[in-house]
């Protein structure tokens, strides 16, 4: 019997310049590929528009493992290397506890809205 494909989007789009990465639904083994496709081509977009910050919309995750995690910090590597800034954007509970049980949360700061990780260094929760 085929396991369903778990439900999962993912949207890239800019916010006042800055690309934004929208995801939702659950990212896991099956799906992280793709988020971190979608991160790969949003640190180009942000390198070639000259942009040092991106962000990350966890918002409408219902669900992520430690498959997103390190697709996270894989998409991620080179821009952060670089002196780039990669903001989450996370509401969801367990969304957060996975962040801050793998310490994501010390790595990454984490913002209620789009709206304040795109406006400048405040708002960080």
């Amino acid at each position: 019997m085929d396991a369903e494909a778990p439900s999962f989007a993912v949207l890239l789009h800019t916010v006042s310049g800055i690309p934004v990465v929208k995801v939702s639904g659950e990212l896991e083994l099956l799906t992280a590929h793709r988020f971190r496709e979608a991160l790969e081509e949003a640190v180009s977009s942000a390198d070639g528009g000259g942009h040092r910050r991106l962000v990350v919309d966890l918002s409408g995750l219902e669900f992520m493992d430690s498959s997103g995690v390190s697709a996270l910090l894989a998409g991620t590597r080179g821009f952060r290397g670089g002196g780039g800034q990669v903001r989450l954007v996370v509401r969801n509970s367990p969304v957060r506890r996975t962040l801050r049980v793998t310490g994501m949360d010390r790595i990454f700061p984490i913002y209620p809205d789009v709206r304040s990780a795109t406006d400048g260094d405040e708002g960080a929760v």
